[in-house]
């Protein structure tokens, strides 16, 4: 807790900064749609801040898995909808419940990824302006609406900064919980592993720590067995939707010819990915072990999917790459213009996502 002053500081001016983004992308999207005639048949902005999947965390909060019209919900993992159930007894507002628990998460995020920056970097300087582009990041958008992405990013930085303190009790609770809200969560068994066999390799809690994140998603798992019949459905339901895992070259080369030959939503998949697959070079020469390994199997992971929609908002899971993008951008010209650029991106891709054309 030492130092959460200055971690608060450092994140809540970029916090506001964003939500003021996307309140305007709000004002943009209802001006936009008062003058079209006839209204478009399909608009996420009438769910308010819970467009897209965050229907389903509601839905899931207030009715669980098994009601009916939720089948496909199994593909959610289950700790932020039960938050939502939790905190949305007050009033029995779930929905409500979440957006304010994904904005109080989403702080303690750019805290916990200030904080990291520094341990990495040494430098206040590029730590204020990777919390800076996170906020301003295209796709962190949904961090103000009712999506797990803040808890699982404050639960993954959470476990990598205990594990790097030794704290292997708080540590193993984090990875459980990040496993009960991602799959990915597995990825955060690489940090843990190279924390344990740098520093701690006799301790018995350490070791259990590299597991830690794998055991919260087998729980799951085990009660969809129990539920369903098959422990395999929360992966299945999510392969429906996305799609086998794929070899990441070749699927980059056929996302990029693709676009070349007119689809517009690969060829932008295809050069977020070639952005992304840059910085994650960039995280390899400059950043510690423990995070340049999950940020590589992160990133092979998100360019290998089949189906590479909402693969820029899943690469907020990959915070290392913020780091990177901070790195690269201490020189002075794309210092001056990057945050810039960025918070119009946000602006504009936040519009799009409420008016149906973007799938984030």
């Amino acid at each position: 807790m030492r130092g959460w002053k200055r971690d608060f500081i450092a994140a809540i001016t970029s916090w506001t900064e964003a939500r003021l983004y996307v309140a305007t992308a709000y004002i943009a999207t209802w001006a936009i749609l008062d003058r079209l005639e006839p209204p478009p048949d399909f608009s996420p902005i009438d769910d308010g801040l819970i467009p897209w999947d965050g229907t389903w965390y509601r839905d899931l909060a207030g009715l669980g898995y098994d009601s009916d019209g939720l089948e496909g919900g199994i593909r959610f993992f289950p700790l932020w909808p039960l938050l939502g159930r939790f905190f949305g007894v007050i009033g029995d507002r779930p929905d409500i419940a979440l957006v304010i628990l994904a904005n109080l998460l989403a702080l303690i995020a750019g805290m916990l990824l200030y904080r990291i920056t520094v341990q990495e970097t040494g430098d206040h300087n590029v730590a204020r302006r990777t919390v800076r582009l996170f906020a301003l990041f295209p796709p962190a958008f949904v961090l103000i609406l009712g999506y797990s992405e803040a808890l699982y990013l404050s639960l993954a930085l959470g476990f990598i900064l205990t594990a790097r303190a030794r704290r292997w009790g708080l540590t193993i609770i984090l990875g459980y919980l990040a496993g009960l809200t991602r799959p990915v969560a597995a990825l955060l068994a690489l940090p843990a592993l190279v924390r344990t066999w740098e520093t701690d390799r006799r301790s018995p809690l350490a070791w259990l720590s590299v597991v830690s994140a794998p055991l919260g998603t087998l729980t799951f798992l085990i009660w969809a067995e129990r539920e369903t019949g098959g422990w395999r459905t929360p992966i299945d339901a999510q392969q429906e939707l996305r799609g086998e895992i794929t070899e990441p070259v070749s699927r980059l080369l056929r996302s990029l010819n693709d676009g070349l030959r007119g689809d517009e939503g690969e060829l932008f998949h295809s050069l977020a990915a070639l952005i992304f697959i840059g910085l994650a070079i960039v995280a390899v020469r400059r950043l510690s072990r423990d995070l340049w390994l999950y940020t590589v199997f992160s990133t092979l992971l998100l360019v290998g999917a089949d189906n590479l929609n909402s693969m820029e908002r899943y690469a907020l899971s990959v915070f290392p790459l913020v780091i990177a993008a901070a790195l690269v951008s201490q020189n002075p010209r794309l210092d001056r213009w990057l945050p810039t650029a960025s918070a119009v991106a946000l602006t504009v891709v936040t519009i799009l996502a409420l008016n149906g054309v973007y799938v984030p």
